[in-house]
């Protein structure tokens, strides 16, 4: 049988009677046990209208022969059965259920998506997911829920956004340092082009040493705003317009094979002294049905720039390595709904 695990939460009617009622018929579906449900938790709604009561939330472990998908559609069932209606995105609601995680199955279609996108930073939902599988396994992050509660638990209040050139990461970042009050970090360099302009005379390409000192540039400016040693009030959200590692994409590019083995090892000295994020909040989104980008082979050629969607790979690759925490992607979205969307995840971190 496979392990899975729901997370429940009601904010309207008799939000007791209802979950109970929700957990009753989640034990009673054919080809599955009801192993472990947690205590109540009761939290702010995160995002969506003004004025809602607080919700009441649960999870629940079970153990099935179901298939995800066949899974799934039982919890909508259940869902329309105790009266959820599906209006306005983040609404109060009657009954929700959510398919967290099943087994270390990753699984992307229009109808379903395991693991759950949002659940890796909202507390709402580890708080009580460790209380019945602290060890399951999120299967493209690499960590136990538990170590995902303690990383909210202990990590700096740090926000990372990634992307590629003119994506309105800056000001985006800007607009959540101020309405959290927050402190705003931009690296303040000219980024390299994502465009392939046309080739440059010999006489007029870059030589080798003025592009490996200009990755270098990059990478001590980060490390600088990101210091350890420098870092202020612990309690203040932070946000930058970059993150770390999005230095080793553009040396990638631009350096040959002995300059990135050098600046790899400079990065990986930095990596050592510096906040690492609570979330890195990253402007895109792999396609549909690939979670994880592929492993890109090439090379950069002397005079030319990254096209664009080589960089963007690359950086989605970077971005989604094991073990990094937890990761928003915000797809291909307008600003507006970029600021609510990660708004709204910052808030469900605290």
């Amino acid at each position: 049988m496979a392990s899975s695990l729901i997370a429940l939460g009601a904010n309207l009617g008799d939000r007791v009677q209802t979950l109970n009622a929700a957990i009753e018929r989640l034990g009673a579906l054919e080809q599955t046990v009801a192993l472990r449900r947690s205590g109540w938790h009761e939290t702010a709604p995160v995002g969506g209208p003004a004025n809602q009561g607080p919700f009441l939330n649960a999870a629940v472990r079970l153990e099935t022969t179901a298939s995800a998908e066949q899974l799934h559609l039982a919890l909508r069932q259940i869902e329309l059965d105790l009266g959820r209606r599906r209006v306005e995105r983040w609404e109060a609601r009657a009954i929700d259920l959510d398919l967290l995680l099943y087994e270390d199955q990753v699984i992307e279609t229009p109808q379903l998506v395991v693991p759950h996108p949002r659940m890796a930073f909202r507390r709402f939902v580890l708080e009580a997911a460790v209380e019945v599988a602290p060890e399951m396994v999120h299967p493209t992050i690499g960590w136990t829920v538990g170590r995902l509660l303690e990383h909210l638990d202990s990590a700096a209040e740090y926000v990372a956004l990634l992307g590629l050139p003119g994506s309105g990461k800056t000001a985006l970042a800007a607009s959540l340092a101020q309405a959290f009050d927050g402190r705003l970090l931009v690296h303040g360099l000219v980024a390299t082009t994502a465009k392939t302009p046309d080739r440059r005379p010999q006489d007029t390409v870059d030589p080798p040493s003025h592009r490996f000192a200009r990755q270098i540039q990059f990478l001590d400016r980060f490390s600088s705003l990101l210091a350890r040693s420098n870092w202020p009030r612990p309690e203040q959200l932070a946000v930058s317009d970059f993150y770390l590692d999005q230095c080793l994409a553009y040396a990638r590019f631009e350096l040959d094979q002995d300059q990135q083995a050098a600046f790899t090892h400079a990065w990986q000295e930095a990596g050592q002294r510096v906040v690492l994020p609570k979330l890195l909040i990253v402007f895109d989104s792999p396609p549909p049905g690939q979670s994880r980008p592929p492993e890109q082979q090439f090379t950069a050629v002397d005079g030319d720039s990254p096209p664009t969607e080589r960089l963007r790979q690359e950086l989605l690759r970077l971005a989604s390595r094991q073990g990094l925490g937890p990761l928003l992607f915000t797809g291909r979205t307008d600003q507006r709904t970029q600021y609510e969307e990660i708004s709204a995840a910052i808030t469900s971190m605290q």
